[in-house]
């Protein structure tokens, strides 16, 4: 006889019993409530982090959207900035104040 076929021999009975302590301990009204509570919780946590997947999803979609639009807004003020004469510049930044003339 093997070592593997020895162990499972001892495992199998140990494993049996154990089984039947849980079913007995889960037919009694506490084991039905701990059950209760325990797969309540399981429920609990598979729904966070459900939705804190599509919250990360969603959240990741519209940054990607903002960036575009941003690069987008960045490369057309770079081209207004640089096609751009001096008034103009000066016009972009807010007015250029003429140094008084004394």
């Amino acid at each position: 006889m093997s070592w593997v076929a020895a162990a499972l021999r001892l495992a199998l009975p140990a494993a049996g019993e154990a089984l039947g302590a849980l079913w007995r301990f889960a037919m009694r009204p506490v084991g039905r409530i701990v059950l209760l509570a325990l797969l309540v919780a399981v429920l609990v946590a598979v729904a966070y982090l459900y939705g804190r997947h599509d919250g990360r999803a969603a959240l990741a979609a519209e940054l990607a959207g903002d960036r575009i639009t941003i690069l987008k807004d960045g490369k057309a003020i770079d081209n207004e900035v640089l096609a751009a004469d001096d008034p103009a510049l000066c016009a972009l930044l807010g007015g250029c104040l003429q140094p008084d003339a004394d």
